[in-house]
């Protein structure tokens, strides 16, 4: 029963750790289901707009929250990529209980993680944001044996109008992780070798000012995805594209990729 009260506790804790604009979403309408699955030190925000746009559009939408996400940074540091794909798995299994098709939408390592699941499901469409399987970080290649050594290191964080982000910026975007960027490392391998059992019909968006992900991704995929993909490319957005300066463009381009 003491255990019971401190697990209790702990939980407690956590919500109220848990910003709102960090709390997963599931809107119900309809038989035609998306799973949009956000990025690393990410959150259901990143998703926000483009699930709205689709939920009036006629689709069901879920938007879960990764383990280790929207709540601090030591819950990060003990998460895993497998936390990261067995969570992105069951919102799947959820949405098979509302939904006869689904579909996926992923934000750079959500992108990862939504072709993991295109591998394993029978998965209606799939759209693939900034996918991270190439980064323009040379080191995250070596995290895994940097995280031997370090957890993590400060850097400047920036600064927002939004109390929500900054407290995310403080939490999350002032510090370079390099033991979750070693699971990281190790869930991109992993994506690149599901992108070869992907046969869902498949839409990339990139943009030309992505500081984290290359435009040379595209070539990646070229040689691992064996059905041809469409393409947006963008030219103002900077990495996290379904949330920034074209999220309207964004959204209109994957509703009417969705729909058709």
């Amino acid at each position: 029963m003491w255990g019971d009260n401190v697990n209790l506790n702990v939980f407690n804790e956590k919500m109220r750790l848990l910003d709102p604009i960090c709390s997963p979403v599931f809107k119900t309408n309809g038989d035609k289901g998306v799973l949009l699955i956000h990025g690393f030190t990410g959150s259901p925000h990143d998703m926000s707009y483009l699930a709205e746009r689709l939920f009036k559009e006629g689709f069901t939408v879920s938007v879960p929250r990764l383990p280790g996400h929207g709540t601090n940074h030591r819950d990060f540091l003990n998460s895993t990529w497998k936390d990261w794909v067995r969570r992105s798995m069951d919102a799947y299994l959820d949405l098979t209980n509302f939904c006869n098709e689904i579909s996926v939408v992923g934000l750079s390592m959500g992108a990862l993680l939504s072709t993991i699941v295109a591998a394993q499901f029978r998965v209606k469409k799939l759209v693939l944001a900034a996918p991270a399987f190439k980064v323009t970080d040379w080191r995250l290649k070596f995290a895994s044996v940097l995280s031997l050594f370090v957890k993590y290191k400060e850097k400047e964080a920036p600064v927002f109008d939004d109390p929500s982000l900054n407290k995310l910026s403080n939490e999350y975007w002032n510090k370079i992780f390099v033991k979750p960027a070693a699971h990281l490392y190790k869930l991109q391998k992993t994506a690149i070798k599901s992108l070869q059992r992907v046969e869902s019909r498949t839409l990339v968006v990139v943009t030309q000012k992505d500081n984290t992900v290359p435009m040379s991704v595209l070539d990646v995929m070229r040689r691992n995805l064996k059905p041809s993909f469409e393409t947006v490319v963008l030219q103002s957005s900077a990495h996290p594209v379904t949330n920034d300066i074209e999220k309207e463009f964004v959204a209109d381009k994957i509703a009417e990729f969705l729909v058709s």
